[in-house]
């Protein structure tokens, strides 16, 4: 009677199912783009269970078996449900592909009094076209030989001859550097690959690139051309995630996730091996890359945020072509900084160390190779406050830089303290500044501000205004007028001093040092909404330089327009962007300079991106430059003497009239590469991944292009070749994301 009445309580207990799981991803309708942070619902019996997709758009639920409807929805998409019966114990994949559908709201009009140091971490990566205008100036940057004085350096060797054609080396670039590049605080003085073999920014680590032509606020305390600043994402703290990509000339793979609790990093790495690109461009290839950027967030509390990222990159170009066996001209960069985002009552704060250093070096030479090697380093200190004041904003602050800069000669096989040819020099400045942002009017923002710089190696305090007005046309179209004064430290011309040469003896000989140069932009800028995700963005501006060693210290001038449109909604995406710029100087006569009285140069940048037979996706980039700079950089002639241990053959310098520099290439820069991919999502034991092959093409229409130039043995009648000139390259390879 005991065992029938348990029996009977047993019957009324409910059963224990065994559930079921669905997993799937959420996609966009009309691009197959992954859809992140969308929530899946499952409903039955009026109470639902919800999830968040990841950032690639995948979710896996562990849900009862039985029938239920199960829903996907994201804020700007539709909504789409469907009807399943999930087994226990089964796994049930449950795709969606929401249609697009824009939200629109009201005129919302609001104010704050601030973001606080917790709010500023971002983990959203910048889409590519986002980042193009940035990337674009990778058309005119160059390996820095020319920027860090190398050319004059080889002039300055001893044993140095009047140059034949057949004796100068050519490499892309401009004799001063003028730009003022940041990332992440710290000072880069080329962060891009030139090359042209990878994406010049890898988007996936990039939170934003902004670049000011002209305009830029007052604590950027330089920049006399421009002013480029970089910010790299924080990784994401919940899970961890990563991306590896491989194919036949490169590799790449990043990685972020959490640390602790309150911590999170993200590093990203890539090189170019050239292994599959042997039967294209010969055996060993002519070219490397490779470079790191990481970063570390830990959150510390009471609204304070402490970010610390490191960067190094590396290129090396073969130089066998011109009778350099087994030698290379290499340069790269390295930087750091640490960020503390904190309060101070009602005050934002960033706290910046940061330093980066550069370093290129050259082989040249006949019999006796020598190798050239420049240096330049930065390093940096700030504190940057904002406030909210009444219906305004103020920014104040102040920093303090150190240069540094270097040139060295010695001869190949030797070590590097026998240099014949040494120079070194630094000088640094202190600044503060205070910038102020106001609305008078609904439509109109004011900004105005004022930074003053002490130079060591300047007499006084240099000032430097900046103002800039926006005005809202319409919700659609915002046009923006701005003056600036900007000041930095650049290369002088050559001065006379002791040079050390082998131990014991100097020379007369001539030494880089730095002066203060400075700058004046005018800048108009309209930016438009063009409806259907359509954007333009319409620069013109004027520049008037002073102090710069190229014109001997005379006025020079600039003038110039950039547009940028891009498409990012919808199936077909693109951009295009188109840069024309003219330099001028006033110096007339015979100096070096009237022979650059006045140069143009464009450059042109466009892509298409879209969907390809299903699920597919094909991309398109055109690249295209004419009018960039390139500097001359002389040999020694073969076999001229050069100095010896305690003795010189022959005076280092002559008093006889040197030749012209033959004149250098003229050729445009044009590229045109395609890609074709496609993605597969898939899940194992509860690990959501996706695996992406792909096919592209660079240099599709093969016009070779290199970064050094030179003029064949016997005379400047040939024209001049590319070294390590890219030829057309198809490479395979698979992306894997996690």
């Amino acid at each position: 009677m005991l065992g029938t009445l348990a029996l009977a309580v047993i019957a009324t207990l409910p059963l224990q199912e065994t559930p079921g799981t669905i997993w799937g991803q959420v996609r966009s309708g009309s691009t197959g783009t992954p859809i992140a942070y969308a929530t899946v619902e499952v409903i039955r019996n009026g109470d639902p269970i919800r999830i968040e997709t990841n950032a690639n758009g995948f979710y896996s639920l562990s849900i009862p078996a039985g029938r239920h409807t199960i829903r996907a929805s994201h804020i700007d998409h539709a909504s789409h449900e469907v009807h399943a019966t999930v087994l226990g114990g089964h796994r049930l994949k449950v795709d969606f592909d929401l249609p697009v559908r824009p939200v629109r709201l009201p005129n919302v009009t609001a104010r704050a009094d601030g973001v606080t140091a917790a709010v500023l971490r971002d983990t959203i990566a910048v889409k590519p076209e986002d980042i193009g205008t940035a990337a674009r100036r990778a058309l005119e940057i160059t390996p820095g030989v020319a920027e860090l004085g190398l050319a004059e350096a080889a002039r300055e060797v001893p044993g140095y001859e009047p140059v034949d054609p057949s004796d100068v080396l050519f490499v892309r670039g401009a004799s001063e550097d003028l730009k003022l590049v940041f990332l992440n605080g710290a000072p880069v003085f080329a962060p891009f690959q030139v090359g042209g073999l990878i994406a010049p920014l890898d988007a996936d680590l990039f939170r934003s690139a902004t670049l000011y032509l002209g305009g830029a606020p007052a604590r950027y305390d330089g920049g006399l051309s421009y002013v480029m600043d970089l910010e790299t994402r924080s990784g994401r703290n919940k899970v961890y995630h990563g991306n590896v990509s491989v194919d036949m000339l490169a590799a790449k793979g990043q990685f972020e996730g959490p640390v602790t609790d309150h911590a999170s990093f993200i590093f990203g790495g890539r090189g170019i091996h050239g292994r599959g690109a042997a039967p294209f461009v010969g055996d060993p290839f002519p070219y490397e890359y490779a470079d790191g950027l990481g970063r570390v967030d830990i959150d510390l509390g009471a609204g304070n945020v402490l970010s610390v990222s490191g960067f190094w990159n590396r290129e090396t170009v073969r130089l066998d072509s011109v009778q350099r066996p087994g030698q290379h001209a290499q340069w790269g960069n390295r930087a750091g900084s640490a960020r503390l985002r904190s309060e101070i009552g009602r005050t934002d704060a960033l706290f910046t160390v940061a330093a980066g250093d550069f370093s290129t070096r050259l082989p040249f030479g006949g019999l006796r190779i020598l190798i050239t090697e420049g240096i330049s380093r930065r390093a940096r200190a700030a504190a940057d406050f904002g406030r909210t004041i009444g219906p305004g904003r103020l920014h104040f602050g102040g920093s303090i830089d150190r240069l540094e800069f270097g040139q060295t000669v010695w001869p190949l096989g030797q070590p590097r303290d026998s240099s014949l040819y040494q120079v070194a020099t630094h000088g640094s400045v202190a600044g503060a500044y205070v910038d102020a942002t106001t609305n008078p009017f609904d439509r109109l923002q004011l900004r105005a501000g004022l930074r003053a710089d002490v130079f060591s190696l300047a007499p006084g305090v240099q000032f430097a205004p900046r103002v800039s007005a926006t005005l809202l046309l319409n919700e659609n179209v915002a046009l923006t007028l701005a003056a600036g004064r900007y000041r930095q430290y650049v290369r002088a011309d050559d001065r006379p001093l002791a040079v050390i040469v082998t131990p014991g003896f100097a020379i007369p000989g001539t030494a880089q040092q730095l002066e203060v140069a400075s700058s004046s932009h005018l800048m108009a800028a309209l930016d438009q909404e063009l409806g259907e995700g359509i954007a333009l963005t319409l620069q013109g501006y004027y520049k008037a330089f002073d102090g710069l060693p190229s014109t001997g210290g005379a006025k020079a001038e600039a003038s110039g327009v950039d547009l940028w449109v891009r498409r990012n909604r919808g199936a077909i995406n693109g951009w295009f962007g188109y840069s024309l710029a003219w330099v001028w100087s006033e110096e007339s006569g015979s100096s070096p300079a009237a022979n650059d009285l006045f140069a143009g140069r464009q450059l042109l940048t466009a892509g298409v991106a879209g969907p390809l037979i299903g699920k597919g996706k094909f991309d398109v980039r055109l690249a295209y430059g004419a009018g960039l700079p390139f500097a001359a950089i002389p040999e020694p002639e073969a076999g001229a003497p050069v100095i010896g241990v305690g003795f010189v053959d022959r005076p280092a310098f002559s008093m006889e009239p040197v030749p012209a520099t033959p004149a250098p290439p003229d050729q445009p820069y044009l590229r045109l590469d395609a890609q074709i991919q496609r993605t597969w999502n898939t899940e194992w034991k509860g690990f959501a991944f996706s695996v992406t092959p792909f096919v592209k093409v660079l240099n599709a229409l093969d016009r070779r292009d290199g970064i050094f130039y030179y003029y064949e043995r016997g005379g400047a009648a040939q024209p001049v070749r590319a070294l390590a000139g890219l030829p057309v390259l198809p490479i395979v390879g698979v992306d894997w994301r996690f």
